[in-house]
């Protein structure tokens, strides 16, 4: 038949099936362990003191040019 590639994740669900792991259960640890990383991830681009990287350039960012901002007063919240 035709070889199929075989990357990290294919490679540890053959290690956690012959673990014994459950597959619902693997599921889980495949999860935790990406979990991590991103956390990791994210805490450093928390320490820059630049803005994160987004989905969008930042000359494609907009800006809000709807009404200003007007004042609040907070009230009883029930006019009755």
């Amino acid at each position: 038949g035709k070889k199929i590639p075989l990357n990290i994740d294919g490679a540890t669900a053959v290690i956690y099936g012959e673990l014994g792991f459950p597959p619902p259960l693997t599921r889980g640890l495949f999860v935790l362990s990406r979990s991590v990383g991103i956390l990791a991830h994210a805490w450093e681009q928390s320490q820059q003191s630049d803005r994160n990287k987004g989905p969008l350039p930042r000359e494609w960012l907009w800006a809000y040019t709807g009404t200003p901002v007007r004042p609040f007063t907070q009230g009883d919240g029930d006019s009755k």
